[in-house]
This record gives C-alpha cells, sequence and structure tokens, in this order.
C-alpha cells in the first residue's frame, strides 16, 4: 500500500506495521509470569541451600526422606483387625493398604527411596526452567512470535516426555523397594507394571500445550503473511 494514501481528513495513514506495544504483551503474560518467577527462584535458593548447608554446617540442606525408609503397597487387603473408634460396624468390609517402613535401611534401599521421588522433583525444576525461559524471551521479543511458539513447545515436550519417564523410574523404584522390605513381594516386569500410575492429567496438559503451540505458530504465520501485505 503507497504511502501516498490519506485518509477522509486529510492525515497520512502508517505505511508499514503497527508498532509493537512490548508492555501490553507483557501484561498478556500476568499473573502466571509473576508465579513461574517466583517459584523458579525460590527452587534455585532451595539448591543452594542444599548444596552449601552441610558445607557450613547448618540444617538448611535437603533430605532425601527421613530417617524411616518406607514403601506402600499399592494393593488393597481386606482386615478385621480395626478396634476402637475404627472398628466397622456390622457387614462392613475394611480395605487396608500396608506401608512398611525400616530404620536401619541399607544403601541399595536408600538409593530406591532416593530413586522414587527425584525424578518428579526433577521434572517440575525443568518444567520451572523452561516456562521462565519462555516467559522472558515472550518479554522481550513479544508473546505472538516464533520464537515464543518454539519454546511453548519445548516445554509441552518436556511436560509430556518427563512426566512418563518418570512414573517409569519411580514405578520401578517403589517395586524394587518394595521387595526389599516384603517377604513375598518380588521385583519383576509384573510388578514394575503393578505400580505405575499413568499421569493422566499431565499427559493431557502436555498435549493441550503442545497443540496450542501449534496453533500459535500457525497465527504467528498468518501474522507475518498479513503484515507481508500492507
Amino acid at each position: 500500500m503507497s504511502a501516498e494514501v490519506e485518509s477522509a481528513n486529510g492525515t497520512e495513514l502508517p505505511d508499514g506495521p503497527p508498532s509493537h506495544d512490548g508492555r501490553a504483551e507483557s501484561r498478556l503474560l500476568e499473573p502466571v509470569a509473576t508465579v513461574i518467577r517466583g517459584a523458579y527462584r525460590l527452587s534455585l535458593v532451595g539448591i543452594v541451600a542444599g548444596a552449601v548447608g552441610p558445607l557450613v554446617g547448618t540444617k538448611l540442606h535437603m533430605q532425601w526422606g527421613g530417617p524411616d525408609v518406607c514403601a506402600e503397597s499399592r494393593s488393597d487387603f481386606g482386615t478385621d483387625g480395626f478396634t476402637g473408634v475404627f472398628r466397622p460396624h456390622a457387614g462392613v468390609e475394611v480395605m487396608a493398604r500396608p506401608s512398611y517402613c525400616t530404620d536401619h535401611a541399607d544403601s541399595a534401599q536408600r538409593l530406591f527411596d532416593f530413586l522414587g521421588g527425584f525424578p518428579s522433583w526433577l521434572l517440575v525444576l525443568g518444567v520451572l526452567f523452561l516456562l521462565n525461559r519462555l516467559i522472558g524471551g515472550a518479554s522481550r521479543h513479544g508473546v505472538f512470535t516464533a520464537r515464543t511458539a518454539k519454546h511453548l513447545q519445548i516445554a509441552g515436550w518436556w511436560l509430556l516426555c518427563g512426566c512418563l519417564v518418570a512414573e517409569v523410574v519411580e514405578a520401578g523404584a517403589h517395586a524394587a523397594l518394595l521387595a526389599t522390605l516384603a517377604q513375598e513381594y518380588t521385583f519383576d516386569a509384573g510388578t514394575w507394571l503393578g505400580s505405575l500410575q499413568l499421569p493422566y492429567a499431565l499427559v493431557f496438559t502436555a498435549l493441550g500445550i503442545l497443540t496450542f503451540a501449534r496453533i500459535m505458530r500457525a497465527g504467528v504465520t498468518m501474522r507475518e503473511d498479513l503484515e507481508g501485505t500492507v
């Protein structure tokens, strides 16, 4: 479109695309931007405290579990051993889920206990890092850009693959630990699969993020094509 085109009142219309309003787009990221930045900084403080605390003799270090190592059975069992306030009415069957604990765990048991929770913690830390990077890039370069769409896609893939890998590792660690605590429980492929609890909510959330990233990328392309014709 020619720069000579004038509006009805005689003023010239801009020849290029509208200017980028960084502040307006940054406001679109709230309130999640503030929450993500705060949670990410707190996690970094926790990591530093966990690494430095033992070196300076403070109690600000991270403890992966207490003195007891425990594993809860993921199968329910019927029992009639409840008394007192927990005594059931006649005809009521009580289902219990036993928890096995030891206060003299060996190194293998403590490793299984550590692997039973560390992958999920690493998954959350990675999500906070990627979202913090996404928010920082969107604040500097704009929300509706190919860079933001790419960062969103990376976060979606990390969440999707990470939650599945974390659940597989943690289920295996739980089954292996339980096998060292219960006499009749053996660690094999069957008990490993039986310990799996698929994180459906995280999977659907990750798929939604990936879909939105594709929609956002298509929208960015359409916007660039439209601005190129103006």
